[in-house]
């Protein structure tokens, strides 16, 4: 709470200060239907979600209610929004599923099969936007490159510096208090061979998983992947409906493509929620498109919408669950087997 509420408060002041009180006053003018859309809109990923991770549940023989998959779903996004976007909230959805009663090996089925969907999500985002952005594209890699190229001294002696060190390592010429497994605590390689040993438990069962989904669960699959991009493409609409309730007629197709570009980078951001490098992407990909006026404005609602909102709104919503459901998801506890 302390995170989201500093994160909206910062947000409402970066507005103030950068957007003129004319542009600002525009703000008073729009329709709540407009705002009432928006929040129909960033439900639906939500809602989509929950129903994929109860539909591949009960297809696994796992029991669990619709409601209690929405609040671990909630769960997880509040904890991707706090971690870099390619981590996300997968290791968080696991915990809570482990916890939940769900074996290793069907947690790894679900988490495995989510990246697949995602990887068949981005890579066509990628081939609809060369399609239908190519110049974008050409001035992104651009862009890239030229970074690159600024600072290609600073990228080689890091990389020399790696290989150097995986040189010393190898032939053990390192002292051992220097090495990297010396630097790591106790605790934490005790936990990672601990998760070791439960992924190598697991790994059988969610084999089994996926031969059991190919013989019978293949339109589940095509399921799955179209509420996948029912999902996206809802939260693309949001910048849609930002720009008619500002009177900026856009070109839809246009706008669905940048943003598949922009989330596409986003997973480079090292940062918790992709913050600063979101709003960055959006202004060099939108920046032409959009009347200079008004660009402030929108990258602020566009990111206020899809991002602080949201968490804004998975606390309420997790609250007003747990009430109905009388369930907390507290502590995270894993049993492992000891490693010796």
């Amino acid at each position: 709470m302390l995170f989201v509420g500093l994160g909206i408060v910062a947000h409402i002041l970066f507005v103030i200060y950068t957007t003129e009180k004319d542009i600002a006053a525009k703000l008073a003018k729009i329709s709540p239907w407009y705002f009432l859309a928006i929040i129909a809109l960033m439900s639906i990923p939500w809602l989509g979600y929950a129903f994929r991770v109860t539909m591949w549940s009960r297809f696994l023989g796992e029991r669990i209610s619709y409601s209690e998959a929405l609040r671990i779903v909630i769960t997880a996004d509040v904890a991707s929004a706090l971690s870099p976007t390619a981590v996300g909230g997968a290791p968080f959805k696991a915990a809570l599923l482990v916890k939940k009663g769900f074996s290793t090996g069907r947690v790894g089925f679900l988490l495995t099969w989510g990246v697949i969907e995602d990887i068949i999500f981005y890579t066509s985002g990628f081939i609809f936007a060369l399609w239908f952005s190519s110049g974008i594209m050409d001035n992104l890699f651009g862009k890239i490159t030229g970074f690159v190229q600024d600072n290609s001294n600073w990228f080689f002696w890091i990389f020399v510096f790696i290989i150097s060190y995986i040189i010393v390592v190898k032939a053990k010429l390192l002292p051992e208090k220097f090495s990297f497994s010396a630097l790591v605590p106790t605790r934490l390689k005790n936990s990672y061979l601990k998760l070791l040993v439960k992924t190598r438990q697991g790994y059988d069962e969610m084999r089994e998983c996926f031969m059991m989904v190919l013989n019978a669960g293949k339109w589940r699959m095509f399921l799955g992947i179209t509420i996948l991009y029912v999902q996206w493409f809802a939260k693309f609409s949001v910048l849609v409906v930002i720009l008619y309730a500002l009177n900026i007629t856009p070109d839809v197709l246009q706008v669905y493509a940048r943003q598949w570009i922009i989330w596409i980078t986003m997973l480079f951001i090292p940062t918790p929620g992709a913050s600063g490098g979101a709003e960055a992407s959006f202004l060099l990909i939108f920046g032409k498109s959009i009347p200079s006026d008004v660009v402030n404005l929108i990258v602020s609602l566009w990111r206020f919408f899809t991002y602080y909102l949201v968490l804004l709104s998975a606390v309420v919503v997790y609250q007003t669950l747990g009430f109905f459901t009388g369930k907390e998801i507290s502590e995270i506890e894993i049993e492992t087997p000891e490693v010796k």
